[in-house]
């Protein structure tokens, strides 16, 4: 049996909007992991998500989460767990979502407005069960090798 995967494009495709759908549609929880979250739609999406009772858990990059352009701050004061991976010499460049332990949202884009409407970016989805699997192995090895922020105490994103 071919695994069914779905792929898009950006800009035509424009990537965040469909991933704000799928936020939208999910019904148990949304895992991601991600470079930059750079977009206060995007993290809006994801507060209504958590605000409807679906578990939200996201791995960012350490130094990029540090910056003024991380929307995560403002997930952080609404006690949405992020965590932020540091990597010696390097980035946590990795980006994918996982959806109800069953749907796989990966690609070259970054959470941000660029990768919606400017950027030449990509975009694969699957809910094939071992693909999914692989994926979802890799965020639980992350996810419980790092701590959890404490709440943030100023504005974030933009």
């Amino acid at each position: 049996m071919e695994p069914n995967v779905n792929i898009l494009f950006a800009p035509e495709d424009r990537l965040m909007d469909f991933l704000l759908k799928e936020f939208v549609a999910a019904r148990k929880s949304i895992d991601i992991v991600v470079y930059l979250l750079g977009s206060k739609t995007v993290a809006n999406a994801i507060l209504k998500a958590h605000q409807r009772g679906i578990v939200i858990r996201m791995i960012i990059d350490g130094k990029v989460g540090r910056t003024r352009y991380s929307a995560h701050k403002s997930l952080l004061k609404k006690s949405i767990d992020v965590r932020t991976l540091r990597v010696t010499g390097g980035s946590m460049h990795t980006k994918f979502t996982l959806i109800d332990g069953s749907k796989l949202i990966a690609g070259s884009a970054n959470l941000t407005n660029d990768a919606n409407f400017r950027n030449h970016e990509f975009m694969f989805v699957s809910e094939d069960p071992l693909i999914f699997a692989c994926f979802s192995s890799k965020f639980e090895a992350l996810w419980s090798s790092l701590d959890k922020q404490p709440p943030a105490s100023g504005e974030g994103g933009r």
